[in-house]
């Protein structure tokens, strides 16, 4: 699969049109968020596709169809993975040909919420136009439903998936006339990797224009959108703000969180319903020598976690068992969701040194 990603990378290189980018300041976008550099193994991300346009340059829907391509490429588990996305007309909110001025109007998560504990994250995302034939019209809707079912919570579980699908829309391209209309493609890097390209939440903007012909200040995010108004650091912009119209482009969003969507760890979440059912019918014996093992095993080596959350997640899953064992009556179960939210109980050194050798084991 990487191989397609570099030869899509030296295609983006040998064909893509002059283009204007910016990581829009904080001060122009009309939500409060936190945009400093993102630490190797603190925290999850996930990258959105927010708007896009296309300009009335082409024939669309009628010639030609447009396609949005995107494909994230990061470190998960210890392996370089590629998330390939696939945006087809049918997804374009059917526009006809008066109402091209907005193909996007639902933003996109081009990958799930994944863990950045490492490497660079890399992103391709491209605005093709292939000639509008049935053959390939049914063929992008399919592909495009398949892409669909990739950027899911627990991505170790449809990894599998993701090359049959990146092999598919190759196909698609080398049996359809296209073109690239507007190609992109970025390297983000922790907080320590010495880039100005660091990854952090935020919005980042890609328009098919000369440097020239684009005043930055002016530009700014209303409603996930990318717009034109008042220049400088007052929100005045949210009250005044005009839709950015006459040039193609696309706004990506790159989202952080500190927890990660609990409920969708099936694997870990099924073990730890079976130790709270364990302790609960008095298996304690069980529960201590087979379950909770397994439960630490399974969150060590889920590649689903940021590095930081492993052993948290351990000790609090601990510290409840502990405490619904003491408490010897049957009690409503909470979800995993509810045991992560609880503060964070103390370790002693033997508990921290046993864990950092597992993590290490594991990790080997």
């Amino acid at each position: 699969m990487n191989k397609i990603f570099q030869s899509l990378s030296e295609s983006f290189s040998r064909e893509a049109r002059k283009y204007k980018a910016l990581f829009l300041p904080k001060h122009r976008v009309d939500i409060e968020y936190d945009d400093t550099p993102i630490n190797a193994g603190e925290a999850y991300c996930r990258i959105w596709l927010e708007d896009m346009n296309i300009a009335k340059d082409v024939d669309w829907f009628k010639h030609r169809y447009p396609v949005v391509h995107a494909a994230v490429r990061f470190n998960h588990g210890g392996e370089l993975v590629t998330i390939p996305y696939l945006a087809a007309p049918g997804q374009l909110n059917d526009l006809g040909s008066n109402d091209l001025h907005k193909v996007i109007q639902d933003r996109y998560a081009l990958t799930p919420l994944f863990p950045f504990n490492q490497g660079l994250v890399e992103l391709q995302a491209g605005l093709f136009s292939m000639a509008a034939t049935d053959s390939i019209g049914k063929f992008i809707e399919t592909m495009g439903r398949f892409a669909k079912l990739l950027p899911v919570p627990e991505l170790s579980s449809v990894l599998n998936f993701a090359e049959p699908v990146y092999r598919g829309i190759e196909d698609l391209f080398n049996i359809g006339e296209r073109r690239l209309e507007l190609g992109y493609q970025q390297t983000f890097s922790d907080a320590d990797g010495g880039s100005s390209n660091y990854l952090r939440e935020g919005y980042f903007a890609v328009i098919l224009a000369e440097e020239h012909e684009i005043n930055s200040d002016t530009l700014c995010v209303v409603n996930d959108n990318l717009r034109v108004g008042s220049p400088g650091t007052t929100k005045v912009f949210i009250r005044d703000s005009k839709p950015f119209k006459g040039y193609s482009y696309m706004l990506f969003r790159i989202e952080k969180r500190k927890q990660q969507d609990w409920e969708s760890l099936l694997s870990i979440k099924e073990l730890v319903e079976q130790a709270q059912d364990g302790v609960l019918l008095g298996e304690y014996e069980k529960v201590k020598k087979f379950l909770l093992p397994a439960i630490k095993t399974a969150i060590y080596r889920s590649p689903d976690l940021t590095k930081a959350d492993r052993k948290q997640m351990v000790l609090k899953i601990e510290d409840f068992m502990q405490e619904l064992g003491l408490q010897a009556r049957s009690v409503h179960q909470p979800s995993l969701f509810a045991i992560m939210q609880r503060p964070l109980p103390p370790i002693d050194a033997e508990t921290e040194a046993e864990l950092d050798a597992l993590e290490k084991l594991l990790e080997s």
